[in-house]
């Protein structure tokens, strides 16, 4: 009887262990942080004004707002012009009524700036209004039947958004290395290893890392390398550009160390978390822009509009400050560690981004990002100049000339 219990009470003890070490292995961070809290904390707040625009897109009404706003506008315009062409033409038939051709030739004119004025006056009152109507009298309404029913649900919208982005964090840091091989990434091959292996051990020597994150290969051939919460991935892409080159290798895999210390991820995943509702529906819709054309893509567009213009022209702009300053940051890893070259050759070699991206918003984000000659600039070493066209540039393809061998008359 006591060596069955002693059986179930080490069985479960294993039990326990092998559990702690896989939690330990799914929030494996990078060295510097204390604990888990400090290095999701830490990432969480990296973007400070992409997460607030991402909070405000997704849990204030912000695309109703856009969408009132649009239809005030359309409508505002609408009334202004008619209002503004008959208001135009009564008043200059009493004025001019007895001037026979002047008369004639001033109605013309105040129908028309009248009709164009009041369009114009029209729209933006409409747009104004409707975009206020939308985004503040839900709350007011609230708050006026009670103050504190409206302080309650602000409050309760807050811990919601706050509590759905550390989910999603929590979600997507756990389930990284399943969520990459489903997409196509694969552990190096021996060859791989041994060729990329070295080159992480002695960037991770140069930047002071005690630790590096598991290499991961992808077989796509865009030439793509981006780094996760705990591994970095290099496409297949990315090795044949530069023919297995070690130097671009190395600036490149700086680069994304940088970001996986940084904690930029961390702070990726947080604000798609925040912005879960909306993160959705806008990959839904730019999906369904990539497959229908034509008159089903024009419906698609006409009923996801507010989204597609909130997301694109508010919470991205927000997120792009943050975006570019750690990818300038990601840039001076890689200057850091000493391959400027490296790094300068990737730059010059791609004029977009060189992260992966998976999905709409991922698109979005990238274009975000500085531009690459900006980036370059970034890096110049003092005193060293740095001549266009760059050598390290992509070939200028051939003109192609369509001659023909007959002879004409």
């Amino acid at each position: 009887m006591d060596e069955a219990a002693d059986a179930d009470a080490d069985a479960a003890a294993g039990r326990l262990r092998r559990l702690k070490a896989g939690m330990r292995r799914a929030f494996t961070r990078p060295p510097g942080y204390r604990n888990v809290f400090v290095w999701f904390v830490t990432g969480m707040l990296r973007n400070k004004r992409g997460l607030v625009g991402a909070l405000i897109a997704t849990w204030f009404n912000l695309p109703i707002a856009v969408l009132l706003g649009g239809l005030g506008l359309v409508i505002g315009a609408i009334a202004g012009y008619v209002g503004g062409a008959l208001g135009g033409n009564n008043t200059a038939d009493s004025w001019l009524s007895d001037i026979p051709v002047l008369s004639s030739m001033l109605n013309s004119a105040m129908l028309q700036g009248g009709g164009i004025l009041g369009l114009l006056a029209g729209a933006a009152v409409g747009a104004l209004g409707g975009f206020l109507f939308g985004l503040l009298v839900p709350w007011l309404a609230v708050a006026a039947i009670s103050p504190f029913d409206g302080i309650g649900r602000f409050l309760a919208q807050l811990l919601v958004a706050l509590l759905c982005g550390l989910l999603y964090t929590i979600y997507g840091v756990m389930a990284e290395g399943w969520l990459l091989r489903v997409q196509g990434a694969r552990r190096p091959s021996r060859r791989e290893q041994a060729l990329i292996d070295p080159i992480i051990k002695d960037c991770a020597k140069r930047m002071g890392l005690s630790s590096v994150p598991p290499l991961l290969i992808d077989d796509d051939r865009a030439p793509n390398a981006f780094a996760a919460t705990r591994h970095i991935a290099v496409n297949r892409g990315f090795l044949d550009e530069f023919d297995y080159d070690p130097e671009p290798l190395a600036g490149v895999i700086c680069h994304e160390l940088t970001h996986w210390r940084n904690a930029d991820t961390i702070s990726n995943l947080f604000i798609r978390g925040v912005a879960l509702p909306l993160y959705l529906s806008y990959n839904v819709c730019t999906w369904l822009l990539q497959i229908t054309r034509g008159t089903a893509q024009f419906i698609v567009m006409l009923t996801t509009w507010p989204i597609l213009v909130c997301i694109r022209y508010f919470v991205m702009p927000l997120q792009a400050a943050g975006s570019q300053a750690a990818e300038y940051q990601a840039d001076q890893g890689a200057v850091y560690a000493g391959h400027r070259q490296g790094i300068r050759q990737v730059l010059t070699r791609f004029r977009d981004s060189f992260d992966g991206a998976r999905n709409g918003w991922d698109l979005s984000i990238l274009a975000s990002h500085p531009p690459n000659e900006l980036r370059l600039e970034a890096i110049e070493e003092s005193g060293v100049d740095y001549p266009l066209p760059d050598a390290d540039g992509p070939a200028t393809p051939m003109p192609v000339i369509i001659t023909s061998s007959l002879v004409r008359d």
